[in-house]
């Protein structure tokens, strides 16, 4: 009886040690789930299975993942697996450029010299609302510039904090 209550307390002492070694966001999401989301709806959108890709992009995208909303954005400019709207792709692409990338600002460049300018004037008070919503400051990411490996360019790269 005693080696079962050992072996018990022995386990339950292990889990809340697990349980206590993983990160998790402020709003109490663990490291782990949070990057499922993310990688799960890039695997989805590179697998071509659509409906599962922007489910979990969108999820992401909310959460403030760059990637995440940088894709979505992309799904919806392209007609990705949803029909296209540009209203939509505009706005969580303009949230994504706080991380600034050299292939996300080519890309970036060129939708945006392609968007009639009263267009994206009249979307700036919805981007400014997108940014206060699922921004880098409202969704607790830290941005920093860093060099990518082997370059002298700098790139401002945006993740999650986790505590």
């Amino acid at each position: 009886m005693k080696a079962i209550a050992f072996a018990m307390l022995f386990a339950g002492i292990l889990v809340s040690t697990a349980a206590d070694a993983q990160s998790s966001t402020k709003d109490k999401m663990w490291e782990s789930e949070y990057l499922s989301i993310v990688e799960g709806g890039l695997y989805a959108l590179k697998a071509e299975k659509y409906e599962e890709a922007y489910t979990k992009l969108l999820e992401g995208a909310k959460l403030g993942n760059k990637t995440s909303q940088y894709y979505l954005a992309q799904m919806y400019f392209q007609g990705w697996g949803i029909e296209p709207n540009y209203e939509e792709g505009w706005l969580w692409l303009q949230v994504a450029m706080e991380q600034k990338t050299a292939e996300w600002n080519r890309s970036f460049r060129s939708i945006r010299d392609a968007l009639p300018e009263d267009f994206k004037t009249s979307m700036q008070p919805y981007v400014d609302e997108h940014i206060a919503k699922y921004g880098a400051k409202a969704q607790d990411l830290r941005c920093e510039k860093r060099a990518a490996i082997g370059s002298n360019i700098k790139e401002i790269i945006c993740s999650k904090r986790f505590y």
